[in-house]
């Protein structure tokens, strides 16, 4: 695996951010709210750029009532 989208950057998809990025898969960030977003890539977890292809992984971090619309 070599790409990953984390859509979500609270504690859980932030979290799981930082673990890819620490075993070397870029990781793209997005969140409803983009400074969340910079927020984790400034920690860290990835990049808040949006990927320019296809990713490996994608994970959803987003509250179960909300992970439909997301």
């Amino acid at each position: 695996m070599r790409t990953a989208l984390v859509i979500g950057t609270g504690l859980i998809g932030t979290s799981a951010a930082l673990a890819l990025s620490q075993r070397g898969v870029v990781v793209h960030l997005v969140d409803h709210d983009p400074e969340q977003a910079r927020t984790a890539a400034a920690l860290g977890a990835g990049t808040d750029e949006a990927p320019v292809g296809p990713v490996d992984l994608a994970i959803v971090a987003a509250p179960p009532a909300h992970v439909a619309s997301v």
